[in-house]
């Protein structure tokens, strides 16, 4: 990768619509040369996708973090990866038997009952459980958010 490369990326990241023509001027070369280099950074894996971020009015992000037994982790990532229709994103971590997940629903009670549901189906293989309702987000490049107050209300667990 080169500096053009960075530049192509800093540009999709902050809007992945962009036509070739734009993109091309922007970095200075042909819409055809500027397509070319995108499709080789995503035959790298450097881009991997190009996502569509909703946002629903009322939504609410929650954060979960969960430490497992050594024989448990793998049922439980399995219970969250396919049973848990408003986890968007699961993370294991440095942290021995340890899962992050976040999850996002327009309803608090949805996300509520999902944790219960996770608590009852994994009871055995779950040590500790901690959920934490996003108050604001300060930062988010992936969905273009600079900066979003939330209520206390539509915080509360």
């Amino acid at each position: 990768m080169d500096k053009t490369d960075e530049k192509i990326l800093k540009l999709l990241q902050g809007n992945a619509r962009m036509s070739w023509q734009e993109l091309g001027d922007a970095i200075g070369m042909s819409r055809v040369a500027a397509k070319k280099r995108v499709k080789k950074l995503e035959e790298a894996g450097i881009i991997r996708g190009y996502n569509t971020t909703i946002y629903r009015e009322g939504e609410v992000t929650l954060l979960i973090d969960i430490e497992t037994t050594p024989e448990g982790f793998t049922d439980v990532l399995n219970y969250m990866g396919t049973r848990t229709l408003d986890i968007r994103q699961i993370y294991t971590t440095t942290k021995e038997n340890h899962i992050h997940a976040v999850a996002v629903s327009t309803s608090i009670e949805n996300l509520s009952y999902m944790t219960k549901m996770i608590t009852r189906h994994c009871a055995g293989s779950i040590e500790h459980i901690s959920c934490h309702a996003v108050r604001e987000i300060a930062k988010d490049v992936y969905g273009g958010v600079g900066y979003e107050q939330r209520s206390k209300s539509e915080t509360d667990l």
